[in-house]
């Protein structure tokens, strides 16, 4: 790589397409170490890893001038590497830049010549990473990253350093789903949900079946007859889509909106009880809306306050600061009604002597999961009846991560961790009886719609006093409000 003519090569050698250079040109970026590619399956992901191991073992020698430095490519199993790597390289990489082969001391191999650095790309599989523990990688490959749990990723993070090189890469290439699913979306898509000192590191370049133009148009097609879930995830590489999924119709193109100063009808929130565990404040606006006739109420969360180990003396301090606070009408779990062990005032108690009143709600988790099913769906006018603002990050982030308990058919798992987001939604929603907005679908004609406001509490009663309130009122960016 000396040479220009060498440069130019090596990058016609490489045949990548126009995604694949991108994800290298990140990849070679100095605030770039932690690089995920794909999302979709038939991205040309296998293909990409290989050859970007490859392109920096030559790009160590040529930057630091040191030979014999090793790189990792992982599978997660011995079959799979043979299969997706080793049996590739065979066939893909020139024997003038090294050569594949087996040694006593450091296994399954590519070896570059000493003329291209001597560096060593390592062929291994992670059905144990604790193989590991003593090794040290200048660069880390991993193959369909969501197949290995966060530990296995930490474990290679710590093996992530090599003396004399201050530009370590890791790159993983994946398509959503998995046990890793989750910590993959947390450390390369959600970069702002979570504290981590190299949290500005992470980057991920999304690649789908179209952006291979190697993929015959047969297997496209059989992309795209999969069942809506497996669709949106294996072929547009949805990281909001996954087995075991319960809010499969989450889509953040349409559910999430950027800010709002809020006038809706209505100020209501939902409040999920915590004091070791988080305490959750969501808070919402009803929106009257019509379309060809037919009127609904579409539901905005604007804000979410939430913390831990604060008392219900300080919380209600920080909610009476916020403008809206005192309008909204709080639904809360249940249990905070109740008396504590020790006798003392409940919780809801505890709020009322702030002046911070909370109406109980209900803790019927299917009815609940319902209701949220029912406020996710498109409105009349093609948008959900309820979107959420950028302004709730974790309610943004934990929604899609509800799954399915193994036990209790149609039941959220009750061993997921970060259900406060959920719950406090729960307790909100619970409250607002949804009632479709096209009664009777979208083909009946708009003379036999019924011309009165289709959002009804739980106990039955109108929310909006009458039709009337629909009449004469401005229209602002869409969003029908009260002055």
């Amino acid at each position: 790589m000396d040479t220009k003519e060498e440069q130019v090569s090596l990058r016609q050698l490489m045949n990548l397409q126009p995604k694949q250079q991108e994800a290298l040109n990140m990849l070679s970026k100095k605030e770039c170490k932690y690089l995920l590619y794909g999302g979709a399956m038939a991205g040309g992901k296998s293909y990409l890893l290989r050859w970007a191991a490859l392109w920096y073992s030559l790009w160590i020698a040529q930057t630091y001038g040191m030979k014999g430095v090793p790189i990792g490519l992982f599978s997660e199993d011995y079959p799979t590497l043979k299969d997706r790597q080793i049996s590739r390289i065979v066939r893909e990489f020139p024997k003038y830049l090294g050569e594949l082969k087996e040694t006593k001391e450091e296994g399954m191999a590519f070896f570059l010549k000493d003329i291209y650095g001597g560096g060593r790309i390592l062929l291994r599989n992670l059905d144990d990473p604790g193989k590991y523990m003593s090794s040290e990688f200048a660069g880390i490959f991993v193959e369909e990253l969501t197949r290995n749990d966060e530990q296995t990723f930490q474990d290679l993070r710590n093996r992530l350093r090599y003396p004399g090189i201050e530009q370590v890469k890791f790159m993983g290439a994946t398509n959503p789903g998995g046990v890793g699913h989750g910590w993959v979306r947390k450390f390369f898509l959600d970069k702002a949900s979570y504290d981590d000192p190299e949290r500005e590191r992470f980057f991920y370049i999304h690649a789908s079946a179209y952006d291979n133009q190697y993929i015959s148009r047969d297997y496209i097609r059989q992309l795209e007859s999969l069942p809506v879930k497996k669709r949106k995830a294996y072929l547009e590489g949805n990281w909001d889509i996954f087995e075991g999924q319960v809010f499969v119709e989450f889509d953040r193109n349409l559910h999430v909106i950027k800010p709002i100063v809020p006038k809706p009808y209505a100020f209501v929130g939902g409040l999920d009880w915590g004091y070791s565990a988080p305490a959750v404040l969501l808070l919402g606006g009803l929106f009257p809306q019509e379309y060809e006739g037919v009127k609904f109420h579409r539901l905005i969360l604007y804000k979410e306050v939430d913390g831990i180990e604060t008392t219900p003396e300080t919380w209600a301090r920080k909610w009476k600061e916020i403008p809206e606070f005192r309008k909204a009408k709080v639904y809360g779990d249940p249990a905070m009604f109740n008396k504590l062990q020790d006798s003392s005032f409940s919780i809801a108690d505890q709020f009322k002597r702030e002046g911070i009143y909370i109406h109980k709600s209900t803790n019927n988790r299917l009815n609940g999961i319902t209701t949220i099913h029912n406020w996710l769906k498109i409105a009349p006018d093609g948008l959900p009846y309820m979107q959420i603002t950028e302004n709730c990050p974790n309610l943004i982030k934990t929604l899609p991560e509800a799954m399915y308990d193994e036990n209790v058919l149609e039941d959220v798992d009750k061993n997921w961790k970060d259900d406060h987001w959920f719950d406090s939604l729960k307790y909100l929603t619970a409250m607002l009886k949804w009632i479709d907005g096209k009664v009777g679908g979208v083909n009946r004609p708009t003379s036999l719609v019924r011309k009165q406001p289709q959002l009804v509490n739980s106990q039955g009663q109108w929310i909006s006093i009458d039709a009337d309130l629909f009449k004469n009122m401005p229209n602002k960016n869409g969003v029908w409000y009260k002055e």
